[in-house]
């Protein structure tokens, strides 16, 4: 597990502040990556595939959830334990949690699933949690291989328990079971915040299938975090000195505040294919800062900690301490990979709130959030960096051609849960899932 913190800073006066004081605002980004494994020190994989089968799923839904599955079974290995589930207002075990070797058939029994009755997501979620908790036994690994259900689902829960609350609950339940959810919503109908809040609990990953050709994409991204897994329960705890405050957190990873100056954020498993970032602005009041360079104290401490898998296989606790040096002495006022990072940050906040806006019925409002957001991303001090210029140019046509559908008139609930799902992926540090997701304009 390897960390690289990159520091920059701004002065600001009295109005730009969040106290009404003039100060100094600090940005840090820290970006953590996973060292990749030898395929003879992975531990086994237990995954329960657990798929709504439910009417709506009928036809391309359907289709496009059983051959995402056949093909990431294909990739499993023989001692990786598996099971699936079909769920619509009956839950049917498909296939019992067994090593991939002893389920010749299993491929052909996913092909079968078909489609009827309502959704009773809970009842299938709690039969992949039973399945995870029985194939601890049969994977061998118990104290490092890595247990998830992977719910694939097009609608709201409508059987079964359907409070939100009570189905987030039994996501972080079986996390500290050390049983991780991750989501996969399909088309419109689905309820994209209750799937992200449970992935968000599970310890596991949000992803959205807007078109049947994606399918396959989205679980081999997922498989393959899984088959990187560098890292387990990484978690950044950021404390403060008493004199200086958040000024806004750009990431959008849960996060706990146990005081007034301490921020625990939980990243999650940490992937060899994919490394997390962590992006922060500090507020340091002016009158403070010469005092605090003075004394030598670190305007804060970044703690990573992880269960870290070693080359040989086996899991050992690490911390790491990143403190930010008070004095501005040697730190650069702009770095332009933090540059970047923060305007990617702020494209996603501005992606959010046209989604609400349309929601609501104000289209009006949603095509003023796209246009000025891609403005300032054609704006931006790094727009004409070569090493930014392609993603810049891809984000603003991107942007337009979403302003343009609100003007028109044109957009639907997929526009809202797309705009949703590229915001969660920036601010999770997953941009290579933009190119599943990417649309073509429909004058291209």
């Amino acid at each position: 597990m390897n960390a690289a913190l990159q520091v920059d800073h701004h002065a600001v006066d009295a109005g730009q502040s969040p106290n009404a004081q003039s100060g100094t605002i600090v940005r840090a980004l820290v970006t953590i990556s996973g060292t990749a494994l030898s395929s003879e020190a992975r531990a086994p994989l237990s995954l329960s595939f657990v798929i709504d089968r439910s009417g709506s799923m009928s036809g391309p839904r359907l289709d496009a959830a059983r051959v995402a599955v056949a093909h990431a079974l294909e990739r499993l290995h023989p001692d990786d334990v598996v099971s699936v589930v079909a769920f619509d207002d009956v839950v049917e075990t498909v296939a019992a949690p067994d090593r991939r070797a002893r389920q010749p058939l299993l491929v052909t029994q996913v092909q079968n699933i078909d489609a009827r009755g309502c959704t009773n997501l809970s009842g299938g979620w709690l039969r992949g949690r039973e399945h995870m908790q029985y194939a601890q036994g049969v994977s061998g690994a118990a104290d490092r291989a890595s247990r998830r259900i992977l719910l694939v689902t097009d609608g709201h829960a409508n059987q079964g328990i359907t409070d939100p609350a009570t189905l987030i609950e039994l996501a972080r339940t079986a996390r500290n079971m050390g049983i991780t959810t991750s989501t996969i919503g399909i088309g419109e109908g689905y309820d994209d915040a209750l799937l992200r809040s449970m992935a968000d609990a599970g310890g596991g990953n949000a992803w959205y299938i807007e078109r049947p050709d994606q399918s396959k994409d989205v679980l081999g991204e997922e498989l393959g975090n899984l088959l990187s897994v560098a890292a387990q329960g990484l978690t950044v705890t950021l404390t403060l000195h008493e004199a200086v405050s958040v000024f806004m957190t750009h990431s959008d990873w849960p996060v706990a505040t146990p005081s007034a100056h301490t921020y625990c954020f939980d990243l999650g498993d940490l992937y060899a294919a994919e490394p997390k970032p962590l992006l922060v602005e500090l507020f340091v009041p002016a009158h403070r800062l010469e005092e605090l360079a003075a004394a030598a104290h670190p305007l804060a401490t970044m703690t990573i900690s992880a269960d870290v898998v070693t080359a040989a296989g086996s899991v050992e606790h690490r911390v790491m301490h990143l403190p930010m040096a008070s004095t501005m002495e040697g730190q650069q006022s702009l770095v332009p990979d933090i540059e970047h990072a923060v305007l990617l940050a702020n494209t996603a906040k501005a992606r959010e709130h046209a989604a609400r806006l349309q929601r609501e019925g104000n289209a009006a409002a949603a095509e003023m959030v796209m246009r000025e957001a891609r403005n300032s991303v054609l704006e931006s001090a790094v727009a004409s960096d070569i090493k930014y210029s392609h993603r810049i140019n891809y984000e603003a046509d991107d942007l337009a051609q979403l302003a343009d559908q609100y003007q028109q008139g044109t957009y639907t609930e997929l526009d809202a849960k797309y705009q949703m799902q590229r915001s969660y992926n920036a601010r999770r540090g997953k941009a290579q899932y933009n190119e599943s997701l990417r649309r073509k304009r429909p004058d291209a």
